[in-house]
């Protein structure tokens, strides 16, 4: 059985060579399309990364009125905490605004400073994270329709000009369309390589018609007869998918700075990077899942056992 099995390896692996042009062309277009689809997987990971990270710096502000008193203030707070779709509020004195503005940059410094000199006009607030950025209307009127919201004067969302929530649509438009695109390509190059495999493997077939007559002839099962046709489409897929990773790491390790630093992708690149080893099998197993199938489809059609 080992035998057999030893054999049948071999001759797929020598199939290769006797083709040498077809199986150039089969293993090329093979890791064109593993490294879309890795292009794929990235932009995907890296665009939704992205939008959770901006949602997540999209909270509801509540601006106190200067008047309000300790005991009304925790009142509220606690009040808040009690709404759905709120997982947090937060605080903020009238001091910690002013520090905020003046830490915020060399621009704040000033401007708080100008601010430390009026009297701090900088209203406290109450920061109130929310769980679902999309029901942010509903959570403002229900804050707003508390008795003991008299003392909030203003929210960010009542006094919003939309520009936050434009971000997310943005990126949520961004990620449709690099899901689309990607999806497209990847068909599309999935599609190119089961034909240029299965031709690769119908000429195999053709090439050695003769052999393939004589081993029926001698008694040769099905499987010995189509296991080396089926070894080689495997083959073109794990010599793609060496390739691909020959390609993937050193690019990755040369742009991993500029994506870290100008695009902010450097938790998307830490993500693939814990995940190494299933985006390597992965690569493997698309390229073997494509030669198998490429040359299973080519067997049922031009070889008949």
């Amino acid at each position: 059985m080992m035998t057999t099995f030893g054999r049948v390896w071999r001759t797929g692996f020598k199939n290769i060579f006797r083709n040498a042009w077809l199986s150039s062309a089969a293993t090329a277009i093979m890791v064109v399309t593993i490294l879309v689809l890795t292009f794929f997987a990235f932009s995907t990971v890296f665009v939704r990364t992205q939008l959770a990270q901006v949602r997540s710096k999209i909270d509801l502000s509540l601006f106190i009125n200067d008047d309000a008193t300790q005991n009304q203030i925790q009142t509220l707070q606690s009040k808040i905490g009690t709404i759905p779709n709120v997982t947090s509020v937060n605080f903020v004195s009238k001091t910690d605004a002013l520090d905020r503005l003046k830490n915020s940059s060399s621009e704040g410094a000033k401007l708080a400073q100008s601010a430390q000199d009026i009297g701090n006009p900088l209203p406290a607030s109450f920061e109130v994270k929310l769980s679902n950025i999309d029901n942010i209307s509903a959570t403002n009127s229900s804050i707003k329709g508390l008795t003991e919201a008299s003392i909030v004067t203003d929210s960010s969302y009542d006094n919003r000009d939309d520009s936050r929530k434009g971000v997310v649509e943005n990126i949520i438009k961004i990620s449709n369309s690099v899901s689309k695109i990607g999806a497209v390509l990847s068909i599309l190059f999935l599609v190119i390589s089961l034909l240029i495999i299965f031709n690769t493997i119908r000429m195999a077939i053709f090439t050695r018609r003769e052999e393939v007559e004589i081993m029926k002839l001698v008694g040769a099962t099905k499987w010995f007869i189509r296991g080396p046709f089926l070894v080689e489409g495997a083959l073109y897929g794990i010599l793609a998918a060496i390739i691909s990773l020959a390609v993937t790491i050193p690019l990755t390790r040369t742009i991993s700075s500029f994506l870290t630093d100008k695009l902010g992708a450097g938790p998307t690149l830490q993500y693939f990077s814990s995940h190494f080893l299933l985006l390597s099998g992965g690569m493997f197993a698309v390229g073997i899942l494509i030669g198998v199938i490429s040359s299973w489809l080519a067997l049922i059609r031009y070889l008949k056992l």
